[in-house]
């Protein structure tokens, strides 16, 4: 980004990949995350110009302002595995490992596996969700703690069962669409030029 000669060396290479991209609501499709609970307003919230400056610091300030209308609410979702039925106060559906600029917030996630990485916050009690935070910042460590549910799964529903407050679904930043929500990985579906000989071996499965 922002080296259009780097990026026509790339291209000029003929070199591709194909990746997953997501697909909620049948219709709506994005290509690093989808997101439900209070603080994934953040991207709404956070000027473009602070995000450009301090990067993830920038998120970390606002989520620290809006850690106190973070709620946990009831929910059940359906995945490949089982029903998780439960409260939670955040839900993150990731394509990639890099979430409002950390890196390491699904850190075992690949790019064309055919799953996303599903992340349930179960707490929303301030203290738990800063350790999840500083946890998070330390490279990932938060998806072992016991109030995050962590798995992989290529299909899920979101639905919440208080019928009176449904979550609000945040498609790569924008405003998708409120619960319930289907969602589903479409594998291999986009296909990118990309520098072959620097390409992360841990965010592939193949090459």
């Amino acid at each position: 980004m922002g080296d259009p000669v780097a990026a026509a060396k790339i291209i000029a290479k003929n070199e591709t990949k194909q990746i997953d991209i997501g697909r909620a609501f049948g219709d709506k499709y994005f290509i690093n995350i989808a997101a439900a609970g209070a603080l994934t307003e953040l991207t709404f919230s956070v000027p473009s110009e602070l995000k450009t400056r301090l990067g993830y610091l920038a998120y970390v300030a606002k989520g620290i302002e809006m850690f106190p209308k973070s709620k946990a609410r009831p929910v059940r979702i359906y995945h490949d595995w089982g029903i998780f039925t439960g409260e939670v106060s955040l839900v993150f559906v990731a394509l990639t490992n890099s979430i409002g600029g950390f890196e390491q917030f699904a850190p075992d996630t690949k790019l064309d596996d055919g799953n996303f990485t599903l992340i349930l916050v179960k707490t929303d009690k301030i203290l738990d969700m800063l350790s999840l935070l500083v946890q998070a910042m330390n490279g990932g460590q938060h998806v072992s703690d016991v109030n995050v549910e962590y798995l992989k799964t290529s299909k899920l529903r979101i639905e919440t069962l208080d019928q009176e407050e449904s979550f609000m679904l945040n498609l790569d930043g924008e405003y998708g669409g409120d619960t319930p929500v289907d969602l589903e990985v479409c594998h291999n579906h986009i296909e990118f030029f990309v520098n072959r000989e620097a390409l992360d071996q841990e965010i592939i499965s193949h090459i």
